[in-house]
Formats: structure tokens, sequence, C-alpha cells
């Protein structure tokens, strides 16, 4: 089961939680590609004993997906602190990350850099941040705008004049009085309502003048400004999932013929805490009814806060939310997210949602992958083994056909071909479909091999191409699919047509539809990498190529001697001759060639 998740996992970043067999927590960590960090575990040359006795305790793993790495750092760290995993003692936490820390203990508040634990420390602290260079320039351009001291308590006290930063205009030198305590103390307040992210003023200043030295011609004093603008914004911004909401629940739920998946995101004091998921199922259930009897069931018995977002309207979203908000004594709003920014949030946590089911049907069917498929189809004979064809190029050029093959364990690598299209007319792609699919069901023939089902990229005339080939090699009982791309190209709106041209997109189930969509984007994917690597290749094809004698090596040489092919080109018959390894003979034949009209 384990290894079927694996392969099914998405490659964006987020957070991933290691699982023992009575679903207990062994290990949470972040990744930038969770497919690629989780895969990584399950190596054979793994080195740490530590490492390898966990792998060996793993039963399960559970994945939630982030924007971005710096939101899986900040979520990794909120969740070891609640859950405290077994196998995470050696991750730090929240006082390894920087912060911007005012000390409000002295009558001067300093401001500075600070690690460590926040206890009895009288102040303000802002953070925690991910990019060390980020808290120090935001530091310095602190001390540009507010001139706050950043010096010691003990300095401060032993000062009989002002410091070196008084005189770059860094610090008002309040440690002499050149500054009251009244005039001060509003300075910090303000760089106060900077940090929370109260800043319009200062940007809209910052506008004017990088547009004032931009009208001026003064170009490196605007980027100087602008690059101030741009720090100031990044590092002002929220580095949770969702932003500026101190109580929020957010509900996603994704379904699968019987399968229903719901995740409860759940945000505290502006910090994205995880999500509760459960999985149940349901037959014939449409999802705002799903999601009607979920709601009651699990706000009757946990406390809701102020605001729930739901991804549908559902019957009684109006007498639960007056209900609720009677039982629990405090104003509770029910959302229909279908405006940013509920809407952008609903979708990022639909993705971790949606991926969540992916992982469960593959594990449920890791046997079985077309079995669905065969029951909505429901032909006589089962099928086992499916191929799918694609033909890429450039604009009409290196044309390259590629052919997969997948069995009910999922996709099998070794059977995946490529096929170069030189001889083809220039996006031509019925005679590249008819080249592609000639070669590789003549081979299967041979060798009794054939599959159960082709499924192609493609609608009416690449399925009548395909019946052409099955006609001209007298194969017969071998169902054709095409899958036509959707309306604007998008995935839900892609049809599916039949061997007699029939759409019959209606007669399959979503997981059906699902699968043969996640093949026609691998062969696609095999397809273009292939192309593009003709392409590539291509590009560093030479003129010299074509001559004889004339090898890689020789090639280097000469093209090394001239500094490129414009330097062959341009140089004559005695300058090739120079060449070390090339004869006056050779030098002749290439001379001529390259010359020849």
């Amino acid at each position: 089961m384990i290894n079927t998740k694996i392969k099914n996992l998405s490659s964006r970043p987020g957070i991933y939680k290691f699982l023992d067999k009575n679903s207990k927590i062994l290990y949470i960590g972040k990744a930038s590609n969770l497919k690629k960090r989780v895969s990584s575990y399950f190596n054979k040359s793994l080195i740490s004993i530590k490492t390898t006795k966990m792998v060996d305790n793993i039963s399960n793993l559970e994945t939630i997906i982030t924007e971005n790495e710096e939101e899986a750092l900040i979520l990794e760290n909120t969740l070891i602190k609640k859950f405290k995993p077994k196998y995470n003692i050696l991750l730090r936490d929240d006082k390894s990350y920087p912060y911007i820390y005012i000390d409000t203990s002295h009558s001067y508040p300093s401001i500075k850099f600070y690690r460590g634990s926040k206890k009895n420390k009288k102040g303000y602290f802002f953070g925690p941040y991910t990019h060390v260079n980020h808290v120090r320039y935001m530091l310095n351009l602190l001390q540009k705008i507010f001139k706050i001291r950043s010096c010691e308590n003990y300095f401060f006290s032993i000062r009989k004049k002002p410091c070196l930063q008084y005189q770059i205009n860094r610090c008002t030198a309040p440690c002499v009085d050149l500054i009251s305590q009244d005039d001060y103390q509003e300075t910090i307040h303000n760089s106060v309502l900077f940090l929370q992210g109260k800043n319009d003023s200062l940007i809209n200043k910052y506008d004017k003048q990088m547009m004032e030295y931009s009208d001026n011609q003064e170009y490196e004093k605007a980027t100087i400004i602008r690059d101030k603008i741009w720090m100031i914004r990044n590092l002002t911004k929220s580095k949770n999932v969702i932003n500026n909401q101190k109580e929020m629940d957010i509900l996603t739920i994704s379904s699968s013929d019987s399968i229903i998946c719901i995740d409860v995101f759940l945000v505290r004091d502006g910090a994205n805490l995880g999500n509760k998921t459960y999985e149940f199922s349901c037959e014939n259930n449409s999802i705002n009814i799903i999601l009607n009897s979920f709601m009651k069931q699990y706000y009757f018995d946990n406390v809701p806060p102020e605001k729930i977002l739901v991804p549908e309207k559902f019957p009684d979203l109006k007498i639960l939310t007056n209900i609720l908000s009677k039982k629990y004594h405090k104003s509770i709003k029910i959302i229909h997210a279908i405006r940013n920014p509920y809407l952008s949030w609903i979708r990022l946590c639909q993705t971790n949602t949606d991926d969540r089911l992916k992982l469960i049907s593959a594990s449920n069917n890791k046997n079985d992958y077309f079995g669905t498929i065969s029951l909505d189809l429901n032909y006589k004979k089962k099928i086992n083994n499916v191929i799918c064809l694609d033909i890429s190029h450039l604009s009409g050029s290196n044309m390259q056909g590629a052919c997969i093959w997948y069995d009910n364990s999922g996709m099998k690598k070794e059977n995946y071909r490529r096929y170069n299209l030189n001889n083809i007319k220039s996006s031509d792609d019925y005679a590249a479909l008819r080249y592609v699919l000639n070669s590789r069901l003549a081979k299967l023939q041979e060798s009794n091999n054939l599959p159960d089902l082709i499924l192609i990229d493609g609608g009416k005339g690449q399925i009548t191409q395909a019946c052409t080939i099955l006609t001209k090699l007298n194969i017969k009982n071998l169902p054709i699919l095409g899958i036509v791309k959707g309306h604007k190209r998008k995935t839900k709106y892609d049809r599916i047509l039949n061997s007699d041209q029939t759409d019959i997109t209606l007669m399959l189930s979503e997981n059906s539809i699902r699968v043969l969509q996640s093949i026609r984007d691998e062969a696609h994917r095999f397809a273009i990498t292939g192309q593009r690597k003709k392409t590539e290749n291509k590009q560093f094809e030479s003129k010299l190529d074509s001559i004889p004698g004339i090898g890689k090596v020789r090639k280097l040489h000469i093209l090394k001697y001239f500094g490129g092919i414009q330097g062959v080109l341009k140089s004559s018959l005695n300058d090739i001759a120079k060449v070390p390894g090339i004869s006056s003979q050779l030098a002749d034949i290439i001379y001529k060639h390259l010359h020849s009209k």
C-alpha cells in the first residue's frame, strides 16, 4: 500500500506524516517536492540506523500540500509541536527561527535580531522568519526609516557622545538626550505599526519617490527604492496558508464512486494547524447532501470557529448557522466560498482532499487498475493491458511518436516505445499515428501479446486511422477509445469516444475517466520529453557532421580551432589544413563540402 501511495504522491511542496500500524504519527517532515522526498526514505542506500528503524515501522502516510516550501516549514513546525512524533527529536523548534524583537523593558526600547526562548522577555516579537538575510535587511531598513537604537543597554548607559550610528543617520541618539522620550516612544509605536503590516502610507511615499527618481533618470536610486518596496511587502506578508484570519475552519469534500473524503482545515490565531481527515463509503448521494449531514454531526460535537468556509451550499445552511450561534453563544458564519479570497483558500485546501482521495483509490485498486473501466464498458474480455499513443512535434519539425503500456498494477515502463518520424510529412498527424500504431501492433502481434484496449489522444479522425491499421493487420475485437480535449482544454470537459465514434462519457464512472485521463497525460509526457530531447540534440548538429572522415573528436577540434562554424566557413583551404590532425587531403574534402552549392 505504501509503494502505491508513494507512486501517486503529488510533486508539489507540503508536509508528510509517517504513521505506524496503530495510526500513531512517527515522523513529520517538509518537502519542496513531496514525491521525491518521501521516495528517498525507501531507497536501499539508507545509512542512518535510526532512519532504517523508522522506515521498518511505517504502515501508512499522509500529506498536506502547501503553496510553497516556506509555508510547509511553518506548518511542519506547528504540527511537530502539537504531536511530538517519536522520530522528530532532531528537528528544531520555534526558538531556532529568527525574530525581530523590540525590547520594551527599557525606557528607550531597542530593536534587534533575536533567537531563543521568548519566556520572561518583555516586548514585541515579530516572526518567526524563515530567511535570515531578510530579517537583517529588515532591521537595516527599520533603522533607516525610524532611526531606532540597536545597541545593548550597557553601552547605552555609558555613552557620553553620539556613536557612529547617529553620524550615519541611523539613530536619533537617545543615549545623550538628542530626542525626547515621548518622541522616541512615538517612533517605536510607528515601527510596531509598520511591522504589523500597516505600511500603506510608507509604500505610497516610496512609490512617489521612485517615480521622481525615474523621471529624473536617476535609475540606480529608483532601483534601490524598488527593492525596498519589494522587501517590505515580502517580509510583512503572512507565512501561513491562510492570511489574516484569526479563527476559521475550511471544509473540502471529494468523492469517487462510493468513496467520500472530507477534510476540515483548522486556522487558529492566524496559524494553519493542519487538517482533520475523514473518509467513508456512501452510495448515490450528492455532495451537498453529504456535506449537510457531516456539518451537523461534526459541529454538534466540536466547537466551531467564527467562520466556516464550505465548497457547496447545503440544505440546512441557514438553520444550522442559527442553531450553532445559539448553542455556543457567539456569532458564527457559514460561508459558501464563491469569491476571493475565500475561493482561493478553498481551492488550495481542495487540492489536498483530491490528492488524498487519489491515494486511497489507488491503494484500493492497486491490483485492478482497470476494474471500473471493465465494468463500465461491459466488454466480453476483462481489460488487463492498455496501450496509449501520442504524437508530438514542434511546429511540424522533429516529430516523434510515443506508445506507452499500462497493466493492472499501473505503468509498465519497460514496454514504453518511442518512434522517430523523420520520413513522415511535417504536421501530418494521421500518417504519424498510422506508422506508430502499425509498427507497435505488428511487433506485438508477432509475439502474441496484443493489448486489451487501445487509447488514443484524439477524436473521430484519429479513431478512423487506428481502425484502418487494425483492418490492415487483420486484428479483430480490439476496442479503441479516443479522448477528445474539452472546452478550453479543461480536463473536466474531456469526452470519451469508442470505436464507433460514439460519445460514451456519460456511461463511464468518475474513476474510469480519471484513469483514462492519467494514461493519456503520461503518454503526452513521454512523447513531449522525447521530442524535446530530439530538438535539443538537433541544435548541436553541425555542417561538419555529414562530411566523410569527420567524427565527433575531429569536429570538436575544428570548431575549437576556429571558434565556431562561422569561423570554419570563412577560412581558406590552407587555414583548414593547419588544424592539428587534419591532413591536406582531408582539408580539401572539408573545404569542397562546405562550399559546394
